[in-house]
């Protein structure tokens, strides 16, 4: 592991144009070492508000950031051995889960597994989902959450949620496809572009075919909005979701290269980020997480690397 100095990043705050008493947006900076900002394209993160850190999953490596967005540290993940890294947690504990998919071999089958490293990056074993019901055999999961005393596993292509306990054994699981109407046209090709658990344990889901979005709360009652368009408060191809502080909900349109704000009533209140070269600008959002303090943190594509926001809700 090799460690690297904390130190903060000189940058001058951005403050996006809105109007007075209304969500506010401040870019902050992208994610750096001592080589300069580092050139992420679509990666893998979550935060850990805990100790105001950030922790990015690349291939074969870890690295967490400081608050100030400077490197701290890294760890390699051993993707012979456990697989390529599709999401990443961090337990209350500390400890770091990373969910990878291992390709099945002559010697082994392959699936979805989940590494457990503690606070040093060292490995301290590995597990699968199991006790699964019979209707749930193959299940492949590629996004995790973690909350409270449960694991929660989505796969974006079945649309299948399965809650665990902290060890992968079977709790509940939810089919969101099932929960849509029969003649609800976002059935037709439906994939998660966006998945995310609330601290109450609604999902928050997107379906970039249907130009929706969707929330399905503890008692089955379920929202969606959002409709297809171009201009602002519109969906292009809708993709990653956030549950933002004081009830405000986040969703990123990778067309658009913009993050809709929707307030607690799930009406429109701005955008930000729109696609362009300013660096407060965004190109292809994809995953969006919360830090300390309203520290959004949004990956993008093209290599423009991981910007990193303050925003502040009423």
């Amino acid at each position: 592991m090799r460690l690297l100095a904390n130190v903060a990043v000189g940058v001058a705050l951005c403050a996006l144009a809105q109007p007075a008493g209304a969500v506010e947006v401040k870019y902050l900076y992208r994610l750096s070492n001592f080589s300069g900002v580092i050139p992420y394209s679509d990666v893998e993160m979550c935060a850990d508000p805990a100790h105001d850190e950030i922790y990015v999953g690349e291939g074969d490596l870890i690295r967490v950031f400081n608050a100030s967005g400077m490197e701290i540290y890294d760890f390699s993940h051993d993707a012979m051995s456990y697989g390529a890294i599709l999401d990443i947690g961090v337990m209350p504990s500390g400890d770091i889960l990373v969910l990878s998919y291992r390709q099945p071999t002559e010697a082994r089958a392959g699936g979805s597994q989940v590494t457990r490293y503690n606070y040093r990056g060292e490995p301290l074993g590995s597990f699968e989902v199991h006790g699964l019901p019979s209707e749930l055999a193959g299940f492949t999961p590629n996004r995790l959450a973690i909350r409270q005393d449960s694991l929660v596993f989505a796969s974006t292509a079945s649309l299948l949620v399965v809650t665990t306990d902290f060890e992968g054994t079977y709790r509940r699981h939810v089919d969101l496809l099932a929960t849509l109407p029969k003649n609800d046209k976002a059935r037709e090709g439906a994939e998660l572009g966006g998945f995310y658990v609330d601290d109450q344990g609604a999902i928050l889901y997107t379906i970039p075919t249907a130009f929706r979005a969707f929330r399905l709360k503890p008692d089955g009652t379920a929202d969606s909005w959002g409709k297809p368009g171009s201009g602002p408060g519109s969906f292009s191809v809708v993709g990653a979701i956030l549950a933002a502080p004081n009830g405000y909900t986040l969703v990123a349109d990778r067309a658009r290269g913009a993050v809709l704000v929707f307030d607690p009533s799930l009406r429109f209140v701005r955008e930000f980020g729109n696609r362009g070269p300013i660096v407060e600008q965004l190109n292809r959002p994809g995953l969006m997480v919360f830090g300390r303090d309203g520290k959004l943190y949004v990956s993008q594509l093209g290599y423009h690397g991981l910007s990193v926001f303050a925003l502040t809700t009423p």
